[in-house]
């Protein structure tokens, strides 16, 4: 039975506030056990957010256990052949693209894009040299493609981090990037390997993406055209 320390009349146990003079009850009893965090079986409970650290180990466990089966399927049945080390380091490197920044506390975007070039570039090596490749498609094609590629990704987070963007320019700059990337990549293709085809390819995706940018680049200028963009995607 409780009382109420202002003017005295009876009080239900689960009372908040006095009913005859609304003074608040205050039973340290009861506000020690209202901090207490209610248990995990409870159904009501939901945390208030989610360990980045603990996703990133499930993710890690669930990309590591095809791997495993796979090196020692080979180890077992094809032990003449080394298959299972393509899935391994090509899941090696997903895992340290998508799932290795969860890890970090703070984003820290720049750090990524050095490790990863780095990644890449030895992956790169790596599947080559296994192939029996003596360097040349390495040199000739990969490592320039991959350089290419990088310094695209840089100079779009120099552009785009810290800064207010709008979805038009930022899909624009996307475009901007493929168009001469395909460019490069064909005449890589062709100059390195002697596809001819490849540049003929790469210029007509380039073409292409130019009419993509000048139809983005006319939505962006246009104010009628951004308020109906926005009314269709967004309501």
């Amino acid at each position: 039975m409780s009382y109420c320390v202002n003017c005295g009349v009876e009080l239900e146990e689960t009372a908040r506030k006095c009913v005859l003079c609304d003074t608040e009850v205050i039973n340290p009893k009861k506000a020690a056990e209202d901090k207490k965090l209610p248990h995990f079986a409870d159904e009501e409970y939901i945390p208030d957010g989610i360990s980045k650290k603990f996703v990133a180990y499930v993710i890690s466990m669930v990309m590591l256990i095809p791997s495993l089966v796979c090196i020692l399927a080979n180890a077992l049945f094809f032990p003449d052949t080394f298959w299972s080390l393509y899935i391994f380091t090509t899941g090696l490197l997903a895992w340290v693209i998508f799932v290795f920044p969860f890890f970090s506390k703070k984003k820290k975007p720049y750090l990524m894009w050095a490790f990863d070039t780095v990644a890449v570039l030895i992956y790169g090596l790596f599947l080559f040299r296994m192939l029996g490749d003596e360097g040349n498609i390495y040199i000739k094609v990969f490592l320039p493609l991959a350089v290419i590629l990088s310094a695209q990704m840089l100079i779009f987070m120099l552009w785009a981090i810290g800064k207010k963007r709008h979805i038009i320019l930022k899909t624009l700059h996307v475009f901007v990037d493929f168009a001469v990337f395909s460019l490069f990549c064909g005449l890589i293709l062709s100059a390195g390997l002697g596809i001819k085809i490849a540049g003929t390819i790469g210029i007509i995706i380039f073409v292409s993406c130019l009419c993509i940018i000048g139809f983005l680049a006319y939505c962006y200028k246009s104010k009628s055209m951004r308020r109906y963009l926005s009314k269709r995607f967004f309501t």
